[in-house]
């Protein structure tokens, strides 16, 4: 029988499992036109068309997970290192892959040159005046996580407490969403990672609900609330915002009496799937239907960035961030790997 912590860890990957099945199936299938993907139909988007709430789910669980490990880190430049440990090498192996297949194949309108690439692996969108083309337009998820480590990170650290800094942060979210309510332009000024946010908050919550303070519950209300508020001015969003909340708190706080392992499994590499999978599926996924043989197309895209993902994370993702921890021992001297 597996451990309440343990149990909590494979809910979680089995929730990112499902998380990028859904992202790949929505790419795969209804995000982009059956023209540009040399198809003859558009025969499953109907069905896949709904599958982004995988990013959502992505986000809620960013914020559930920091919350779950923030406080194993002494200080602020160590929960940043563990988080750069965790996302880099892969991400740069995955993005050079990507420039590698752009080198050989087209994808029209969205490759970018070595140059561009170069300019992302280097963070210097981050830089202020600076705006480059993500390598691969899905890594604008990466980009958005980076800064909820960056922003929460230091409100954590500041309070040194995680309930007052989860409360900070529902604060900060309602303001946010009464700014976005008169004035969308503004509120993504004050935050770039709006309204994505309030998906990180809902992960701090569902973790913090257990502590069962009366003031975390009131904030939670007024939360979901302004949510529902902003939301109705978005096309109806909310009841997408309520299922998804559901889903995620249901697999998280729930015991499951039966074993998801495949797709436990796959929520394990599912950062380097997500990383690999758009532009080098849609690449494979045209080449094969130029041949006439669409029918196979989306399996074998699956399968060939599946195999990618299990590589890099086997390869890549773990002995990196091995390490990348034992060049932080060595200098710094103030990380527990066993944590990271």
């Amino acid at each position: 029988m597996l451990s309440k912590n343990k149990e909590r860890i494979e809910n979680i990957d089995i929730l990112r499992g499902v998380a990028i099945i859904f992202i790949v199936l929505y790419h795969y299938t209804a995000h982009y036109s059956p023209d540009y993907l040399f198809r003859s139909d558009n025969w499953t988007s109907d069905i896949t068309k709904h599958l982004w709430i995988g990013v959502d789910i992505f986000f809620i669980l960013s914020g559930y997970c920091i919350a779950m490990t923030v406080f194993q880190s002494q200080n602020y430049i160590e929960f940043l290192m563990r988080r750069f440990a965790r996302i880099y090498p892969a991400y740069v192996f995955c993005g050079l892959i990507t420039l590698i297949f752009y080198t050989f194949f087209d994808l029209p309108g969205r490759e970018v040159d070595w140059y561009t690439g170069f300019m992302n692996l280097i963070f210097a969108n981050f830089v202020p005046g600076l705006s480059f083309k993500y390598i691969d337009g899905v890594y604008w998820m990466l980009i958005v996580e980076l800064k909820f480590y960056i922003f929460f990170g230091i409100i954590y650290f500041f309070f040194r407490d995680l309930n007052k800094s989860i409360i900070s942060w529902v604060v900060f979210s309602i303001f946010l969403n009464i700014v976005i309510l008169f004035d969308d332009n503004i509120g993504r000024t004050i935050t770039s990672i709006s309204p994505h946010a309030n998906w990180f908050l809902v992960g701090l919550i569902i973790f913090s609900l257990k502590e069962k303070k009366i003031l975390t519950y009131f904030l939670t209300v007024l939360f979901v609330i302004s949510n529902i508020v902003v939301n109705e001015r978005f096309a109806g969003y909310e009841l997408p915002f309520i299922f998804i909340v559901f889903l995620t708190w249901l697999v998280l706080k729930l015991k499951l009496n039966f074993r998801l392992s495949l797709i436990s499994k796959i929520g394990l590499i599912s950062f380097s799937w997500y990383l690999l999978h758009n532009s080098i599926g849609i690449i494979m996924i045209r080449e094969i239907n130029k041949l006439g043989v669409e029918n196979f197309s989306v399996i074998i895209a699956i399968i060939s960035t599946l195999l990618m993902a299990i590589f890099s994370f086997k390869f890549i993702e773990l002995p990196m961030k091995k390490i990348v921890v034992a060049w932080y021992m060595k200098n710094i001297k103030k990380i527990n790997p066993k944590y990271l």
